[in-house]
């Protein structure tokens, strides 16, 4: 009996004899060569992450070109866009136009209140002028009085004062069917007197309502506007030239 004493063993080490090592006495077995990766446990763990992966990846792929192929415009889409676009253009046109002549309607539009208004001014002005003119007419303050002399140098040429405003005195020597009712024809002068007082033959135009409660031989107190001269003819065949007034007022102060 080898009474040579065994070595030390490591505790944590396995004994001989037990499952996988060598009985005492055998060689010890040869090392298992290394396991490949696909056939370790971790990669049996993993195959199924990346086969989702690449199923992943797969499903980008086709994602990524049916939108590019999507995204790509066919004839007739093209045809459509195009069609559009010229569409929008034409509209666009048209809406501008519409723009344009509802903008010259306006601007039309606001000529005509201005011209509408500028002639109410215009009309409103003139109606006042008229009724200042008129108001003027029927004050006899604005009336000049004149003398003989004067009055015989306006009976000499009457064009020479048209426009002016007198006061005259006179016997009606004609109102009939003959003159009408705006007319007379009169004997005048540039002071009241009597009939035969006056000797300036004379025609005398007035307003129907001005002239409505004279008659001929009638002594008047007229309130005239020098018209200027006025020919006729005579009813013997003649013609005279004598001096025209438009009476305004008309006051009747006696008969002949």
């Amino acid at each position: 009996m080898n009474d040579t004493p065994f070595p030390a063993q490591d505790p944590h080490q396995p004994k001989p004899g037990q499952l996988g090592q060598p009985s005492p006495g055998q060689a010890p077995k040869p090392p298992k060569p290394p396991k490949q990766p696909w056939a370790t446990g971790d990669m049996k763990k993993r195959w199924p992450w990346v086969a989702g992966g690449c199923f992943a990846a797969a499903i980008l792929f086709l994602g990524i070109t049916a939108n590019q192929y999507e995204n790509t415009p066919t004839a007739s889409e093209t045809a459509l866009a195009s069609r559009t676009s010229a569409a929008a253009a034409t509209l666009s046109a048209q809406q501008a136009e519409a723009k344009r002549l509802e903008q010259e309607e306006i601007k039309r539009q606001h000529e005509e209140e201005r011209l509408r208004r500028a002639a109410e001014a215009e009309a409103e002005a003139e109606n006042k002028r008229q009724q200042e003119v008129l108001a003027a007419k029927m004050d006899r303050g604005t009336y000049e009085q004149i003398g003989d002399r004067d009055f015989a140098l306006l009976a000499k040429d009457p064009d020479a004062h048209k426009g002016r405003k007198l006061v005259i005195y006179g016997v009606v020597t004609q109102f009939d069917s003959a003159t009408g009712k705006t007319t007379f024809r009169a004997e005048t002068g540039a002071n009241p007197g009597d009939y035969y007082d006056y000797d300036v033959n004379s025609m005398v135009g007035v307003l129907s309502t001005t002239a409505a409660n004279v008659v001929e031989d009638d002594m008047v107190t007229l309130y005239v506007e020098v018209v200027g001269s006025y020919s006729y003819d005579t009813q013997i065949g003649g013609n005279t030239t004598v001096p025209k007034f438009f009476a305004n007022i008309v006051d009747v102060t006696g008969s002949k």
